[in-house]
């Protein structure tokens, strides 16, 4: 058999073997401790908006503190809400970017069935004007990244991606079950020569109705032009290569062998300094919660949504609203090491008190009077 066939087989063997492994593992935890609560996790498709708050519930389930039963492919009013039923409690959780909502009426109609809505992009003014009789059900839910945990598989094993998952791999990409949540992590280190890091996409008209889209376009492509010119030598800025980036900036597209999210991983915890900007309909954009995650230092267009906790400008970011304050604020940074250090001990703190799936979870419960 030739080489290349017989690598193909092998990974395929050993994947099917993870597989049953992790099938045994979720069996063994969910039938310790008859005296766990149930939670029916209701989950309408695996859209990636999803996968860390389900991650969430399955680190509690293997720490021994929940069972999780989950229904796939249910009837909600959009994809990227889930439903818990938990306690005699209906909890949802909106990871919709910003308000996009296709109708409000259907959502505010929702709204009168929860006893919690645990919303990503949360606003008190937004909440107040869209749905004023079901506001005070609303809560922060705080930032969202895209990771998952061993005995993750509604997502880790999703059969519609097994064929695009192989092809990725024997191209050196890795699936979704390589990036468990400890991949991210990493402690506060002290750097006396900072690096800067803002790896971006553009986005095209087809993939979303974003009214704004120009703008956030423009800002992004001008701030990585920036920081080629201000710091050539310790930064690394870019532009993911498609459609978009091809049309308006091909000069500043990144080679595909740094964008690879398994690489990147590796330059973005080996950074100091990272740049996050504004995402689609006014969101905090996935980065964000990545580098809190990694307990990066972190420089961030105006945060349009509130967010769970004591995240506050100059003690876990500096905010700027031009392309000339962002590199006001880097140069800041730069200048102060000492700043940097402190403020990735303060996002190693927030991330083990608000963010880390599992006490994200566990915090969403507490508030709505669930003790585990």
């Amino acid at each position: 058999m030739p080489r290349v066939f017989r690598g193909f087989f092998v990974e395929m063997f050993i994947s099917h073997c993870l597989l049953n492994r992790n099938k045994k593992c979720a069996i063994i935890s969910a039938s310790g401790g008859e005296d766990m609560k149930t939670a029916v996790i209701n989950i309408p498709a695996r859209t990636p908006h999803l996968c860390s708050v389900l991650t969430g519930f399955v680190m509690l389930e293997k720490q021994g503190r929940l069972k999780p039963k989950i229904n796939g492919g249910a009837d909600l009013p959009m994809k990227g809400l889930m439903e818990v039923l938990v306690d005699g409690k209906r909890l949802a959780y909106d990871m919709l970017d910003g308000y996009n909502y296709t109708s409000e009426d259907e959502i505010n109609a929702y709204l009168e069935t929860c006893d919690y809505f645990f919303k990503r992009s949360f606003s008190t003014e937004f909440n107040g004007k869209i749905f004023p009789t079901n506001s005070s059900k609303i809560y922060r839910w705080g930032f969202n990244y895209l990771t998952t945990c061993d005995g993750n598989n509604y997502f880790n094993n999703d059969p519609d991606k097994r064929l695009i998952e192989t092809i990725n791999l024997i191209r050196g990409r890795k699936p979704l079950k390589y990036f468990t949540y400890d991949k991210f992590e990493k402690e506060p280190d002290y750097s006396g020569e900072p690096k800067i890091l803002f790896m971006t996409r553009l986005w095209d008209r087809s993939q979303t109705s974003e009214k704004n889209l120009d703008g956030i376009n423009s800002m992004r492509v001008e701030l990585v032009k920036a920081l080629r010119k201000e710091y050539p030598n310790n930064s690394v800025s870019g532009i993911y290569d498609g459609l978009s980036a091809r049309k308006i900036c091909p000069e500043l597209i990144l080679p595909s062998g740094v964008t690879n999210r398994s690489r990147y991983l590796e330059t973005m915890k080996s950074a100091d300094i990272c740049i996050a900007s504004t995402g689609l309909h006014g969101s905090i954009g996935w980065k964000t919660g990545e580098y809190i995650a990694a307990s990066r230092a972190i420089v961030s267009e105006k945060m349009n949504y509130e967010v769970t906790g004591d995240f506050e400008i100059g003690r876990n970011f500096l905010e700027f609203g031009s392309v000339d304050e962002c590199m006001s604020r880097i140069d800041f940074l730069v200048k102060n090491p000492d700043k940097i250090y402190e403020m990735k001990k303060n996002n190693r703190r927030y991330y083990q008190n608000y963010l880390r799936p599992d006490v994200q979870i566990s915090n969403s419960l507490k508030t709505a009077g669930i003790e585990l």
